[in-house]
């Protein structure tokens, strides 16, 4: 170390160019980035094979729910309304189909208009609502019950323009006046609102999370150089890793907007460790030292102990890459390359710099001790007199909220991103409570569908479906097919609303129907060639244990019969999700404790080591999802992150107490006295550290979206919890067992 260190300082120059130069580079690619708002991009390609087939037989499954809403929305005004609005998107470019009351497009009072609230007028709207009511392809799907919301639905082209889709149906429909208040919902609205609240948050937290830091890294030395310094690899390592993200042909999502919050939040502890320990040094030394000797002494001392930790911490971060989500795996990469850009700069740039500044007065007096220290050596003395207590109080406290990890709820519900009252969140209730719900499921069918038995079975299925508490609406050719029958027959007489006998006369009504109305329509319900269709069944709730329970009890309905072959849509590409969420969680979880637990017992020698180390490590994870299970904070696509962050940045503490306490064995040979001086010299750096981890996550809290903000209070918590546990828990073991690889030299 101490030839590296001479090195050091022979090549300063270059060192402190080659940092500034690599910044510059990768700050050129950042005017590329841009926001995918996506949620089907989160998976692989492999999970979206069945979705991507069911838009190429049945046309595009981005919906805009367009609602209306009045006391009566079939009077002649809002009629009017509704009629504008339906003309007004169609002429937007790249909509597929546009749904809205039948009947509406001729105007039914386009002959005589009488006044509204006359009773000819009102005779006519109740006979256009006698009309409707017997129209099962109408109510609860472009009407609700009551006749108190109306809605056009928009069939967007999956083109990959669906943002500038939305934007332009959002334009259109504020040109259309009328009485009744208009609302726009369904799963393409929420991806507007996410891309346009996502670079929101970037905004925010960037400028938030550096003036945070600025201000724990001043309060915490009190020296403009240990203010810049880790302000300065700080700010490298973003525009490294960000810079990345265009350059690799990524976009920014949900999951990657925390990236520059993790590098505001761990990079900077590598900074920080460097001056805490420059500042010791140079206290000791008095003066007597140039500000050379002083670099070269903070690198030997702790350029070993920093480059383990930083490895820990991106072993840790390299286990999100087993996380099938997509999002979560590039993030593990980019904060991986982030923090090991300011691992490296942090014992090469800073000594570098330090060593070309005048040295400065010490800031640490040796006779006025500062407020932290005396807290450390409180903590020492309290430690040492209650280790066996402290350590049944942590053993009871982590059994009692393991009770709350079987409470987890896991989720992925896009509408959940946001709170109460968000528009997103009303679009959503609205579509929900009064035309079935957004969010779909395909029941796929293969067969000869003018087929009478396949239609029967068809019928027989979407039936049963329709009876699930969780399913809000169903439609399918067969419902079609018993619709024109009714118009075909008169209530009571054989083949009122029933499917016909013959495929003769199936082919006769269908043909009938395509004359009767807009042929396109039946497009979403079956192939050209009526080799396959879709019982297309809308859900009441986003949630994704919902689509999941609906899902599997579809599956038990439709195993024993041939002619179905599979369940797609949507719903399935979120139940899907949630499940990737949830592997994804287990393996990064047993990988980064395993891969973390390894490196600490080669770090040193030992495999008891490996077991000490994740001992402050698992009372935080158990701590941390125990109050998810009691709160009701959900397991998703965010808070799956967590435990892998937490693992690689919470060991840093246990690894520094550790490394420094086995020096300290060596000098004192009592317990006692080795967790006093740890704590009062390593204890300072894990103490700052810790502390600007948790405040450079708290501005997660002011997120525009709930999982993140639930995020970043998990994260928190999780490392108060390792800081405690490194600054307590492990003292406490150390001095009750006495780990021999501790106590050898």
């Amino acid at each position: 170390m101490k030839n590296f260190a001479d090195r050091l300082i022979k090549f300063r120059g270059l060192i402190i160019a080659v940092f500034i130069i690599v910044t510059l580079l990768m700050a050129i690619p950042l005017k590329d980035s841009s926001v995918d708002p996506d949620v089907e991009n989160m998976l692989p390609d492999h999970l979206r094979v069945h979705l991507k087939e069911l838009e190429e037989k049945f046309g595009g499954m981005e919906i805009v729910f367009v609602v209306v809403e009045d006391n009566d929305v079939l009077r002649p005004a809002v009629l009017e309304q509704i009629n504008a609005i339906a003309s007004a998107l169609k002429e937007v470019a790249d909509i597929e189909k546009v749904n809205s009351i039948p009947m509406v497009d001729d105007d039914p009072f386009a002959d005589e208009k009488p006044k509204e609230g006359t009773p000819e007028e009102l005779a006519q709207r109740e006979e256009l609502r006698k009309m409707l009511k017997g129209n099962d392809m109408v109510m609860r799907t472009l009407i609700n019950d009551d006749f108190t919301a109306a809605t056009v639905l928009v069939r967007m082209k999956n083109n990959g323009k669906g943002l500038e889709i939305t934007k332009n149906i959002r334009e259109a429909v504020a040109k259309v006046e009328g009485p009744g208040k208009v609302t726009l919902g369904g799963l393409p609205v929420i991806k507007e609102h996410i891309s346009e609240d996502v670079p929101k948050d970037m905004m925010v937290f960037m400028p938030l999370g550096l003036l945070i830091m600025l201000g724990i890294l001043f309060v915490s030395f009190k020296q403009l150089r240990g203010v810049i310094l880790p302000f300065s690899v700080v700010i490298m390592s973003i525009v490294v890793s960000m810079g990345l993200v265009p350059l690799l042909g990524w976009k920014m999502t949900t999951v990657t907007i925390i990236l520059p919050v993790i590098l505001i939040a761990v990079a900077n502890g590598y900074g920080i460790h460097i001056i805490s320990r420059y500042q010791l040094h140079n206290m000791e030394a008095n003066g007597q030292k140039s500000s050379a000797e002083l670099a070269k002494e903070v690198f030997s001392d702790m350029s070993l102990p920093v480059i383990l930790t930083g490895v820990t911490t991106i072993a840790g971060m390299l286990c999100l890459m087993t996380h099938t989500v997509v999002p979560a795996a590039q993030l593990g990469i980019l904060s991986s390359i982030g923090i090991a850009f300011a691992l490296v700069a942090s014992i090469l740039f800073i000594p570098a710099v330090l060593s070309m500044m005048k040295v400065p007065a010490p800031v640490i007096n040796k006779e006025k001790r500062p407020t932290t220290e005396k807290l450390l050596v409180n903590i020492a003395e309290f430690v040492s007199k209650h280790p066996k207590s402290l350590l049944a109080a942590s053993i009871v406290l982590t059994l009692v909220m393991a009770f709350g990890i079987p409470k987890i709820i896991v989720d992925s519900n896009l509408a959940s991103y946001y709170p109460k009252g968000h528009p997103a969140q009303v679009a959503s209730q609205l579509i929900n409570d009064n035309f079935g719900g957004s969010q779909i499921i395909s029941v796929n069918v293969k067969a000869d569908i003018k087929d009478p038995q396949v239609l029967k079975k068809i019928d027989e299925v979407e039936q049963t479906i329709n009876k699930n508490p969780n399913v809000g609406n169903t439609l399918s050719i067969a419902k079609l097919i018993k619709l024109v029958t009714k118009g075909a027959y008169q209530p009571g007489e054989k083949g009122f609303g029933e499917i016909p006998e013959t495929k003769n006369a199936v082919d006769f009504f269908l043909t009938k129907y395509n004359e009767m109305a807009d042929p396109d329509e039946l497009t979403k319900l079956v192939n050209s060639d009526f080799t396959q269709a879709q019982i297309i069944v809308q859900l009441k709730s986003e949630s994704s244990e919902t689509i999941k329970k609906v899902v599997i009890d579809t599956q038990k309905l439709i195993e024993n019969e041939p002619i179905f072959s599979e369940i797609t849509g949507s719903g399935v590409m979120f139940k899907d999700l949630i499940d990737s969420v949830i592997d994804g969680q287990v393996i990064s979880l047993i990988l980064s404790f395993v891969l973390v637990s390894i490196l600490v017992m080669i770090l040193f020698k030992s495999i008891v080591a490996g077991i000490i180390a994740g001992v402050p490590l698992g009372v935080s994870l158990v701590l941390m999802f125990g109050v998810m299970g009691f709160t009701g904070v959900t397991l998703d696509i965010a808070t799956a992150l967590i435990s892998s962050i937490v693992i690689g940045v919470g060991v840093d503490y246990t690894i520094h107490f550790l490394w420094r306490y086995k020096i300290e064995m060596q000098k004192h040979g009592d317990t006692t006295e080795a967790v006093r001086h740890t704590l009062q010299t390593t204890g300072r750096g894990i103490i700052f550290n810790a502390v600007s981890v948790m405040v450079g996550f708290v501005i997660l809290l002011i997120s525009s979206f709930l999982p993140i903000r639930y995020f970043g209070a998990l994260i928190v918590l999780s490392i108060a919890v390792c800081l405690v546990g490194s600054m307590v828990l492990l003292p406490s073991i150390c001095i009750i067992f006495r780990p021999k690889f501790l106590e050898k030299k």
